[in-house]
């Protein structure tokens, strides 16, 4: 029976690394751009990684509560990106909370997945564990200094991105062929 804790495909991994990735370095490489494109650059991949959430909520075999948390973490990723989209004429500050909100609500998730993980004995989850460190302090540090703006708001979602795609591409790819990749929420 699958659960929450239990580890993904390694495609599964891999897409969501790849999506993180690319709009992470997409954001590192153009700075300057306007908030606008910050925030639909944040709702692709907001809604793309709760698609994704949301088809292996309702995989055979996932219990009801697990279900529930991961439909909960879809649903904050929608909630996120359609306050971003709905409002386009928002500011960076405002944008930023919003962003540092979604970092930190998505990564303490992570990092309690991982906790129990390593409570039942998983081992290897260090990349993991820090990338959900990464992310809580990225979430941190722009609910403190929303007034940022938006050129250091893409570089700093961006970095974050770029490493927690990163990881979850690094683990797909060393993961042996037919095992399952250590699952981060």
């Amino acid at each position: 029976m699958q659960s929450l804790l239990s580890p993904v495909s390694r495609g599964h991994a891999a897409f969501r690394g790849l999506v993180a990735a690319v709009l992470g370095l997409a954001l590192i490489a153009w700075p300057a751009i306007t908030i606008g494109t910050v925030v639909v650059l944040f709702a692709a991949y907001a809604l793309v990684d709760a698609g994704a959430v949301t088809v292996r909520a309702f995989r055979h075999g996932v219990p009801g509560g697990d279900r529930a948390l991961l439909l909960l973490r879809a649903g904050i990723e929608v909630i996120a990106a359609v306050v971003a989209v709905a409002y386009p004429g928002v500011t960076a500050s405002i944008m930023t909370v919003i962003l540092g909100i979604y970092a930190i609500t998505i990564n303490g998730l992570d990092l309690a997945v991982m906790g129990k993980l390593s409570r039942l004995g998983a081992t290897g989850l260090g990349w993991e564990v820090a990338a959900g460190v990464l992310g809580v302090m990225t979430g941190v540090a722009l609910v403190v200094w929303p007034g940022i703006g938006a050129v250091t708001l893409a570089v700093v979602f961006g970095s974050y991105l770029t490493f927690a795609g990163g990881v979850m591409l690094i683990s797909a790819a060393v993961t042996p062929r037919g095992e399952l990749v250590p699952s981060r929420a």
